[in-house]
């Protein structure tokens, strides 16, 4: 009998984003930033990038809330040496997409698979 191969379709989904230019790393992040699933190329510490979207996205929601300009839909952060577009997957997931400076500058934004 032959063992059966079986693949994790949310792991698939975020080795894809790997293939847009300029993408180092896709991270599905639970709402205590926590890796639930992940993928990269090169050197990307997942764990701490996971662990402060929380912080990152609890300011980001306070000043919708303090600027009545509504909740965070998507964010982007451009760091000198990477660049970070969080945007919701579930009710109580986000996805981090790390990249290269101005990578989701150059896309347009998100990323869309």
């Amino acid at each position: 009998m032959r063992p059966t191969v079986t693949t994790d379709p949310i792991y698939e989904l975020m080795r894809s984003y790997l293939e847009i230019d300029g993408v180092l790393a896709a991270i599905l992040v639970s709402d205590q930033g926590l890796v639930v699933n992940g993928a990269q190329s090169g050197q990307i510490d997942i764990d701490t990038i996971s662990a402060l979207v929380v912080d990152t996205l609890t300011s980001a929601q306070r000043f919708g809330v303090e600027a009545g300009v509504g909740r965070v839909d998507t964010l982007t952060v451009e760091f000198e040496e990477l660049s970070v577009l969080l945007a919701p997957f579930d009710h109580d997931l986000m996805l981090a997409l790390v990249g290269t400076p101005g990578a989701f500058l150059r896309n347009g934004g998100l990323p869309l698979m």
